[in-house]
């Protein structure tokens, strides 16, 4: 039973900071907390369909477009897969500061739009050209999107829940591979073979247009971005909306709205980053996602092309099956992670699972061709597993979550266009090097990727959990000081 408004507990807004200080105290709670978590998340779903989709369809591409795999030009597999993490870079780098300056609603609302006739579109392209040019666009909703969805879900969530939350992305990615290979098979059974890769890329923009109608009838804007661009009041507003407040009144000063505001942002604030506090921070982040992206992309990208040459090009079925069985271990690793990444820290968690991600790849590299295929598909699984445990969103939830407020969506911004840029090498690097090497000799040679980053983790020694990253400098002059 709740109290009466004049008995309630009184906390005092006067100011931005109060604000920010009640989201993250955690003595408000969410009303809906797991439709808060759709609406900022989705789109990670999306996401990780797109990802799923193309990995399931990448031979089938090859073949009905007629490309190469060792060569680097627009008729190539690896230009084709590549096109969707370019679009995502130059996203992450625009959508980022565009997070900071016009809010994340709009942001939220406009990103979607674009990722559900591009999703739509790429199942349909008649030629390479055009399917290139819809996975641009793709890419582009993708890293508009990332910065955005993680800077809001950290920005509602208590310093208790920030990690949890945002690590959440990552069970909606894998999970989503898992139902976009589920979804094939049920489509092959129904007797779809060669056109299975147009129904399965077409078909994200179900749950994109899914996720954007929920964002556009139950999203509000971040009441921290609200209280340090816009109104105070309003913040308080849609807290009041937002949060229970049976036991608690918030009661807003009148002195409130005279705290000075941060300037506009612009594409040139990415600067900052890489100043003090920030610096060691943005070097940190910087190595994890690039090297999680390596080791990822090029495995998962690539996963049915390894499991049918494990099981045979005749086993269409099986593979599929298996593809959708390993994300779902993938999907139960970044469960896992959420569960416990508020009382381990990002670094352990992240230094726990990239060397269990080295030790899968050196097992399936060392033993290739005298793995048994069920043997070599529980190591496939176990890599998923670690990966997505700790490496898979360590980087990128740092990436968030090591800012303030006011730079936060740059960051992100930052860290989407980094994570792509290790996305891209791996995607390139997989289909070239085997063409060249050999799958066993590409496989090895991914192991790099998580040696460098754990020799990162051991030599900075930052973790953002639990850490009021709020109270910091943010190196950005505010509306006073212009």
């Amino acid at each position: 039973m709740s109290t009466s408004p004049e008995t309630r507990p009184t906390i005092t807004i006067s100011s931005p900071g109060d604000v920010i200080a009640v989201v993250n105290s955690g003595r408000l709670v969410p009303r809906r907390p797991r439709l808060m978590l759709a609406v900022a998340l989705g789109s990670i779903f999306v996401d990780g369909w797109d990802l799923g989709s193309f990995g399931l369809g990448a031979q089938q591409i090859r073949q009905d477009f007629d490309l190469g795999t060792g060569n680097w030009g627009l008729d190539s597999l690896p230009f084709v897969s590549a096109s969707v993490l370019v679009g995502a870079l130059i996203g992450g780098l625009v959508g980022g500061w565009l997070t900071d300056r016009v809010g994340r609603y709009r942001m939220m609302i406009l990103d979607l739009v674009l990722l559900v006739f591009a999703a739509a579109a790429a199942g349909l392209a008649p030629n390479v050209e055009s399917f290139v040019a819809f996975r641009f666009l793709m890419g582009l909703g993708v890293g508009l999107d990332v910065p955005v969805a993680l800077a809001f879900i950290a920005e509602v969530s208590a310093l208790a829940t920030k990690g949890r939350n945002v690590n959440f992305a990552q069970v909606m990615s894998t999970g989503a591979s898992a139902v976009v290979f589920a979804v094939a098979l049920g489509i092959h059974a129904l007797g779809v073979e060669q056109g299975l890769w147009r129904w399965a890329i077409g078909l994200g923009a179900v749950p994109a247009l899914l996720v954007l109608s929920l964002r556009y009838f139950a999203s509000v804007e971040s009441p921290m971005w609200v209280a340090r661009h816009g109104s105070v009041g309003e913040s308080v507003e849609i807290l009041q909306k937002t949060y229970v407040l049976d036991d608690v009144r918030l009661v807003v000063t009148d002195d409130a709205e005279r705290a000075p505001k941060p300037r506009a942002t612009r594409p040139g604030d990415v600067v900052a980053l890489f100043g003090s506090p920030f610096g060691r921070r943005t070097l940190l982040v910087s190595v994890l996602v690039v090297t999680q992206a390596v080791e990822f992309y090029a495995i998962s990208l690539y996963t049915p092309t390894i499991l049918t040459q494990l099981f045979g090009a005749n086993h269409l079925a099986a593979v599929l099956a298996v593809s959708a069985a390993v994300n779902i271990v993938g999907a139960v690793g970044a469960y896992a992670c959420t569960r416990v990444v508020q009382r381990t820290g990002i670094r352990v968690i992240a230094a726990i699972g990239f060397v269990g991600t080295a030790t899968a790849l050196a097992l399936i590299a060392g033993l290739y061709g005298v793995l048994a295929s069920g043997v070599a598909a529980v190591l496939i699984a176990a890599f998923y597993f670690l990966h997505n445990l700790g490496p898979g969103y360590a980087g990128t939830a740092m990436g968030t979550l090591s800012y303030p407020t006011d730079v936060r969506g740059t960051a992100g911004g930052y860290t989407q266009a980094v994570t792509r840029v290790g996305g891209i090498v791996g995607a390139y690097a997989f289909p070239v090097l085997t063409a060249a090497h050999g799958q066993r000799f590409t496989i090895g040679a991914i192991i790099v990727a998580p040696v460098v980053a754990l020799v990162a983790l051991a030599l900075i020694r930052w973790d953002p959990i639990g850490q009021d990253v709020d109270a910091d400098a943010v190196g950005i002059p505010t509306t006073a000081g212009t």
